[in-house]
């Protein structure tokens, strides 16, 4: 009976393996049986080598030299340790930024979708300084979206960006780089438009960031956001835009992990040396919901 069981274990690992990217040898065990995991990442298989970039689709690493690996509360595995230097603002000096691009990686069959759920954990470390705000990691749309953000806004063909941020004190928004809707409540803000979920992070703790889109119809304003933050319900929109013509771009291609202090200037920065931990990344069709955490 145990030879069976292993048996079976390995198929569904095989299974998972071959329709998705990313550490799935090491996913979760409730989701090694699911077939709509598109994408695990747990930072426990090869980090930070060739081997990895390729597994996870990375067309370029921002700041890989300054990324750590650290025993996990989640789950028996590691977690991703970034650092947030004392006085540094931006993405050149502060945090990582790498876009996960689903066209890059090999296994992956189908690399652009009309909805997604992303789900991920981060702890912000105790002394952790929040000060004005950071960047956090979110959907992005297909080929180079990562490149809506910083200023340069969508205009309906070149994609898109949803990541969320922090703000003062911890305060938790989704950061939007959406094309200008109709109905005038959503994109075309230069630096990003700010959607308040309600929810303010506490150092010290995991929070499960979950976000799900569906982009809708070309031209209309009939998208879909929807964020759960810790298992609860922050966000159900359903009047948003992401494209205005259908190609690769408006659809979802990835997830830009991205997380920074900045805004871009001095008053941005963290007073001291701040840390935070990101674990269990996964994109998915269905939605993933929380993994039992130990604090």
């Amino acid at each position: 009976m145990r030879a069976i069981l292993s048996v079976f274990v390995f198929l569904l690992l095989v299974k998972l393996s071959i329709a998705a990217g990313g550490d799935v040898n090491y996913a979760e065990p409730l989701l090694q049986a699911r077939d709509d995991v598109i994408f695990y990442g747990g930072f426990d298989d090869a980090f930070n080598t060739p081997e990895w970039e390729k597994a996870w689709g990375l067309q370029w690493v921002n700041r890989g030299e300054t990324l750590s690996l650290a025993e996990s509360t989640i789950d028996t595995g590691k977690a991703l340790r970034v650092t947030y230097p004392r006085d540094a603002v931006g993405p050149s000096q502060s945090g990582t930024q790498f876009p996960i691009v689903l066209d890059d990686i090999d296994n992956i069959e189908q690399p652009y979708h009309r909805s997604l759920y992303l789900r991920y954990y981060v702890k912000f470390e105790q002394g952790f300084d929040f000060r004005l705000g950071g960047k956090l990691p979110g959907l992005m749309g297909g080929a180079d979206s990562w490149s809506r953000s910083g200023g340069n806004q969508p205009d309906g063909t070149n994609g898109w960006t949803l990541r969320f941020m922090w703000r003062q004190g911890g305060e938790l928004v989704v950061y939007a780089y959406l094309p200008k809707s109709k109905n005038g409540k959503w994109g075309e803000d230069k630096w990003g438009q700010d959607i308040e979920t309600g929810f303010t992070a506490k150092s010290g703790q995991w929070i499960c960031m979950e976000q799900y889109v569906d982009i809708g119809t070309p031209g209309q304003d009939d998208g879909v956001l929807k964020v759960w933050i810790n298992g609860e319900e922050r966000l159900s929109i359903q009047d948003m835009r992401f494209w205005d013509i259908e190609n690769d771009h408006g659809k979802i291609g990835g997830l830009y992990f991205s997380t920074f202090h900045g805004g871009n200037t001095p008053e941005w920065a963290p007073s001291v040396d701040s840390f935070a931990l990101f674990d269990g990344l996964v994109l998915s069709t269905k939605r993933v919901g929380p993994y039992a955490v130990q604090d």
